[in-house]
């Protein structure tokens, strides 16, 4: 509420702009990288390039954030429009499951009616998902907008985006050049398990407060695979009204007043142990001195 909206805009737009340039250039690389290097490489880059468009484009939409106005209905539909047309290039129900579902999400996560990370995923579980995600087509069945029932609408929109894109790739530069299209569309469901398991996982479902049940993770490839700064996700459940480019210095004024036995439990780089599922809870006595004191 408080950036200017131009500057915000611009920014936005440039980046969304420079996201999509980088996904037309890998799609180009098909012409002249051999296919048995491309596809793998490729596809893991261009998985990258779409998750990010979820996070910027679809995520900061739901949030009524992607695009500032000064006249705050204009700034609704503006962001509903907007991710409608982004998230039906990926058949995902935007107004279902990203501007109603993730309110949900901030008001409930991981409760039974949370439609975007009831379950978050960690240890053997996990594993188990991730290896189904990359079984060839099963990104169809586990596409999180069919919870909300058949939609010819949404159907209809992924296809609009899809049979042209895949056409113009496919007899244009190569068939290869459309299965890594594919492959990345798998890549994009793996980056998104992780996510939920290092946000929402390893407990922290059961934390009876909702604002205690998410953590922020630090890892070596988080600019590419953590994109938009969503690593910071304690700081975006803080305050979901911060915008992307502003979490990091969000984080650093938590830190100041957050005590600091408490932030290894939630600000943390042991992302290997949290999706393995065996980061431990902070003690209930560390978290409310108060309670501890009473029972002894």
């Amino acid at each position: 509420m408080k950036q200017d909206p131009g500057r915000h805009n611009a920014l936005n737009i440039a980046s969304a702009s420079a996201l999509w340039g980088a996904g037309v250039l890998l799609m180009l690389a098909g012409a002249v990288v051999p296919w048995p290097i491309y596809v793998p490489v490729a596809g893991v880059l261009l998985g990258c390039v779409f998750f990010a468009h979820f996070i910027l484009i679809l995520h900061e939409c739901s949030h009524d954030m992607f695009l500032l106005s000064s006249d705050r209905k204009r700034q609704k539909v503006l962001n509903r429009s907007i991710g409608i047309v982004a998230g039906g290039m990926f058949f995902t129900d935007y107004l279902q499951h990203w501007e109603k579902g993730h309110l949900i999400h901030h008001l409930r996560p991981c409760e039974p009616d949370d439609p975007q990370d009831r379950d978050p995923k960690t240890g053997a579980d996990l594993y188990r998902t991730l290896a189904l995600l990359m079984v060839p087509g099963s990104v169809v069945l586990t596409n999180p907008s069919n919870q909300y029932g058949f939609s010819m609408k949404r159907l209809l929109g992924g296809l609009a985006f899809w049979v042209p894109l895949v056409a113009v790739t496919g007899f244009g530069i190569g068939w290869h050049v459309p299965v890594t299209l594919v492959f990345a569309m798998h890549i994009v469901s793996v980056l998104n398990q992780l996510k939920k398991a290092q946000e929402h996982g390893c407990g922290l479902e059961d934390e009876p407060l909702a604002i205690l049940r998410s953590r922020t993770y630090f890892y070596p490839l988080q600019r590419l695979m953590s994109p938009f700064n969503i690593n910071y996700h304690f700081e975006h459940h803080a305050n979901f009204s911060v915008p992307w480019y502003l979490l990091p210095r969000y984080h650093r004024d938590l830190k100041a007043i957050m005590p600091v036995d408490l932030q290894p439990y939630y600000f943390h780089e042991e992302y290997l142990l949290q999706a393995s599922g065996k980061k431990v809870l902070p003690p209930r006595g560390l978290l409310f001195p108060a309670e501890a004191t009473t029972a002894k």
